[in-house]
């Protein structure tokens, strides 16, 4: 051992000179960080321009979100009834129009048909027919009316006929005179005596034909009253009135426009007819489900058989052709730093992906989130990556205003 002492010593000495100047170059060395290792669901390695660290490190206004489709459909029937055809499921994929729940249209039916046949009876040949016989005669009786209307203008006679009852009144008058004259010559007489009843009679006739003659000179002669003016025109009123409701009659039930201040009980009876055979049809049609918009189908609560009432969501439908985002905490205090076309970044969590978009729509009404007041944002993306589908969480980083 005495002769391995020096070489043991030697090696020891060699190890902690060595150990030394090992830690004085460590502490004079800048440290190394070590790489940030992110966490994607699709993308294991560091992405430094997409990562959750990118828009944190960007600053300015941040917020949560959820991605919603651009529309979104919950329907049901306006009436209800019994469930006769349902025919999509859950996944489905349906286009704009299409049918997805019929009711049974048995007694809707019945109604088309019953207000379709009075409709039809109203505007039958037959029904045409008489309706231009009321216009043919609402027609004549304008024109017999308008005749009276300008006789008011003339005279009611000619000179001729004035002049001759003229001549008839005064021999009138002197009959009046010689029976008067005949019956004081026998006033004296008992009462009951024949020559004296003959007498009064003779004169009573000669004063009732004279007061006749003097009559018909006046009318001759004589201007219209005021209730023979009013007689006239309200007759041509009344039938022009009646001629104008013929008429639009007549078109309506020959297809043709009318005037909305159109009036007349035969047109009223061929417009409530047409408002029966309007609201029969809309039912039936509205016993057919239709989807306005295209998309998947979510869910049916629907099977048939089942007697549905009106208001009951029967199909659920998410168009996810078109999406967009929602914030779900963007805070009362950043609100005012946001405004319509800022430009966003939004990090998609389940792609590990950031995409750009737009602010479209900022709502005008607080919503509470654990006692603090948010607003809800929607975001228009630019170009939705492939995978993007409703309800993934996101985070989005509004950029500047300017």
């Amino acid at each position: 051992m005495n002769n391995r002492s020096p070489v043991i010593w030697t090696a020891l000495i060699l190890i902690w000179t060595l150990t030394l100047s090992a830690c004085s170059a460590f502490a004079t060395t800048t440290p190394q960080p070590l790489p940030t290792i992110v966490l994607g669901y699709n993308n294991p390695t560091p992405n430094a321009s997409s990562g959750a660290a990118s828009l944190a490190q960007g600053g300015g206004v941040t917020a949560s979100g959820i991605v919603m489709p651009a529309q979104a459909a919950s329907l049901a029937f306006t009436q209800g009834g019994k469930v006769k055809i349902v025919s999509v499921t859950a996944g489905d994929q349906v286009k704009a129009g299409q049918v997805l729940v019929e009711l049974d249209t048995t007694d809707i039916q019945i109604e088309v048909n019953q207000a379709r046949r009075h409709f039809q009876e109203l505007t039958s040949q037959a029904s045409i027919a008489t309706a231009e016989l009321a216009v043919a005669n609402a027609q004549q009786a304008v024109i017999d009316t308008q005749k009276k209307v300008v006789g008011l203008k003339w005279p009611r006679a000619s000179d001729t006929l004035i002049q001759n009852t003229e001549a008839q009144i005064d021999l009138a008058r002197d009959a009046l005179t010689k029976a008067s004259d005949g019956f004081r010559g026998v006033q004296d007489l008992p009462d009951g005596d024949q020559r004296k009843a003959a007498a009064q009679l003779a004169m009573t006739n000669a004063q009732l034909n004279l007061n006749r003659l003097i009559g018909t000179a006046n009318w001759y002669e004589g201007k219209p009253s005021d209730i023979d003016v009013a007689l006239a025109y309200g007759n041509l009123d009344a039938a022009k009135a009646s001629l104008q409701e013929a008429q639009w009659y007549l078109a309506l039930i020959m297809g043709q426009p009318v005037p909305n201040t159109a009036t007349g009980s035969n047109l009223a009876e061929v417009e409530q007819a047409i408002v029966d055979l309007t609201l029969a049809q809309k039912k039936l049609d509205d016993a057919r489900l239709v989807t306005f918009i295209p998309g998947t189908v979510i869910s049916v609560d629907a099977v048939p058989g089942e007697i549905v009432p009106p208001g009951k969501v029967l199909v659920e439908i998410s168009d996810d052709t078109r999406l967009h985002v929602e914030t779900t905490d963007l805070s009362e205090r950043d609100v005012p730093k946001i405004a319509i076309g800022q430009t966003v970044q939004v990090l998609v969590k389940a792609l590990n992906q950031t995409i750009t978009g737009r602010v479209t729509r900022i709502s005008p009404l607080a919503d509470t989130l654990g006692g603090d007041v948010v607003y809800k944002t929607t975001v228009d993306l630019d170009a939705p990556p492939p995978g993007l589908r409703a309800g993934m969480s996101v985070e989005v980083q509004f950029g500047s205003t300017q």
